[in-house]
């Protein structure tokens, strides 16, 4: 676990219904150009259950290096069926709105 939750981060996305992680982080790579895969997903998936959102320490950072190079930070909120997201880098306008929207559709929508 690296970080904690950057104060400088391009979204302070807040929290997703936790189901829909995986397909935020599908979406994210997607939109940045990133190859996302099994593996980047079992990275994520792993480091989950040791994350709080609680703790300083308790984010973890993951980079999505494609087009556009971004941070995605994630912590759990243990009780709870919600994940806390937030995203570091420069993403261009039409990236920004992409993810934005992405991250507005995660909070308020159950994905299947």
């Amino acid at each position: 676990m690296g970080e904690s939750a950057d104060p400088d981060a391009a979204f302070d996305g807040g929290w997703i219904f936790e189901e829909n992680l995986r397909p935020l982080c599908e979406s994210v790579a997607e939109f940045s150009g990133y190859g996302f895969d099994d593996s980047d997903w079992q990275a994520i998936e792993t480091a989950l259950p040791e994350t709080d959102v609680e703790r300083p320490d308790g984010w973890y950072d993951y980079p999505l290096s494609g087009r556009v190079p971004l941070t995605l930070l994630v912590a759990a909120d243990p009780g709870s069926s919600v994940v806390f997201v937030r995203l570091t880098g420069e993403p261009d306008d039409r990236t920004g709105a992409q993810i934005a929207a992405a991250l507005r559709i995660f909070c308020w929508y159950r994905v299947c």
